[in-house]
C-alpha cells in the first residue's frame, strides 16, 4: 500500500508493505483547514512489516502515534528510534525506512509547508536549532504523550473534530507548541507511563523501581515502602495507573532492556539478565507484548526495494 500526503505544494509519501497478512489505509477527516494536512492512519499488521517514510525540503510531519509501535531509521546504517505506542513523533526533511510491528495500528499524521511554520524554521535553522549528537541538525524527536503533550492532544483532537473558522489557527498552536518540545533534550521511550499526581510515598517507590528495575520488588516491600496494607496498595496502584504493580515493574524492565538493545552490542542473554528477566524468553515475550516485536527485530531492519536511495 503506498499513499501521499499533500502539504500544500509538497509531499508527505508513506508506504508500507503489508503483503496478504495485513491491510493499511489513510482517512483524511478534518475540516476547515487549507494550509495543514491532517490525516488517520489505522491498519493492521498480521507481521512485521517494512515500508518508507519521506518528508521532502521544505516539509513537515507531527505525528501521534496512538496504537502500535514503529521503528524509524535513516538508511539502513542510521539510528535506530523507537517509537512506541502512544508516542509523538516531528519529522523534517527526512527520508526514514520504517518498521511496523504486527499488530494493530492508529496513527494521526499533520503535515504541512515550512512556508506556513517560519518562526519554526527559523528556530530550527537558526544559531540556537536542534542538534543530534553528532552536531548536526536534528530531523527527528520522539517522546511519550504522557505527560508532555496530555493537554495538546486533547486540543488537537477537540478541534479537528468539529468545523470552525479558527481550526487551523488552533491547529497551528498545538504544533508550535509539539514541536518545541519534541526537539529540546533528547528523545525518550517509555513503556511504563504514570498520571502526574501520584500520591508522594508512590512516588517516591516508582522512582526507585526506574532506577533499579533489575532489582526484586515484592508486593510486601513495595507496599511498605509507600504505607499501605498489600491490598489497599495494589488496589490503589491500579485505579490511579491503569494496571497493576508487578506490570509497572515488568514494563520498567522491558523498557530498560529495550534500550539496551538499541544502543549496545550486549548479548540478550546478558541483557535479559542485567534487566530482572529470569530468562531470556521472559524478555522476548516483555518485548512481544509490549511492542509487537521480538528482541532481533529491535536490532535490524531488513533490506527493502529502493532502500538504497534512503542511505
Amino acid at each position: 500500500m503506498a499513499v501521499r500526503t499533500e502539504s500544500v505544494d509538497q509531499y508527505v509519501s508513506l508506504s508500507f508493505d503489508c503483503g496478504s497478512q495485513g491491510t493499511w489505509f489513510q482517512r483524511t477527516d478534518a475540516y476547515g483547514m487549507s494550509n495543514i494536512r491532517h490525516d488517520l492512519y489505522t491498519g493492521t499488521a498480521g507481521k512485521t512489516s517494512m515500508g518508507t517514510l519521506e518528508v521532502p525540503l521544505g516539509s513537515n510531519l507531527l505525528a501521534v502515534n496512538l496504537k502500535g509501535t514503529l521503528i524509524a531509521r535513516t538508511g539502513m546504517l542510521g539510528r535506530l528510534t523507537l517509537i512506541p505506542p502512544q508516542s509523538l513523533v516531528y519529522v523534517r526533511n527526512a527520508r526514514l525506512l520504517v518498521q511496523a510491528a504486527r499488530g494493530e495500528h492508529e496513527t494521526i499524521v499533520l503535515s504541512w509547508s515550512g512556508r506556513n511554520t517560519l518562526m519554526l524554521e527559523e528556530w530550527m535553522t537558526g544559531r540556537h536549532a536542534p542538534k543530534n549528537e553528532k552536531g548536526e541538525s536534528r530531523t527527528l524527536g520522539v517522546k511519550p504523550i504522557n505527560p508532555h503533550f496530555l493537554g495538546a492532544i486533547d486540543r488537537l483532537k477537540q478541534t479537528t473534530a468539529r468545523e470552525s473558522a479558527v481550526t487551523e489557527l488552533e491547529v497551528f498552536s498545538v504544533i508550535y507548541e509539539c514541536v518545541g518540545k519534541l526537539m529540546t533534550g533528547s528523545d525518550e521511550m517509555q513503556l511504563a507511563s504514570l498520571p502526574v499526581n501520584m500520591p508522594e510515598s508512590m512516588s517516591e517507590l516508582i522512582a526507585s523501581v526506574r532506577e533499579n528495575p533489575a532489582g526484586s520488588w515484592p508486593l510486601r516491600e513495595a507496599s511498605d515502602r509507600a504505607g499501605y496494607s498489600p491490598f489497599h496498595f495494589s488496589r490503589i496502584f491500579k485505579s490511579i495507573v491503569g494496571y497493576g504493580f508487578h506490570e509497572f515493574v515488568d514494563r520498567c524492565r522491558t523498557e530498560s532492556a529495550v534500550k539496551m538493545l538499541l544502543v549496545s552490542e550486549l548479548s540478550v542473554d546478558s541483557i535479559a539478565q542485567k534487566c530482572g528477566f529470569g530468562t531470556t524468553q521472559g524478555l522476548r515475550e516483555s518485548v512481544k507484548e509490549y511492542l509487537g516485536l521480538v528482541p532481533s527485530e529491535l536490532r535490524s531492519l531488513p533490506e527493502i526495494p529502493g532502500s538504497s536511495l534512503l542511505r
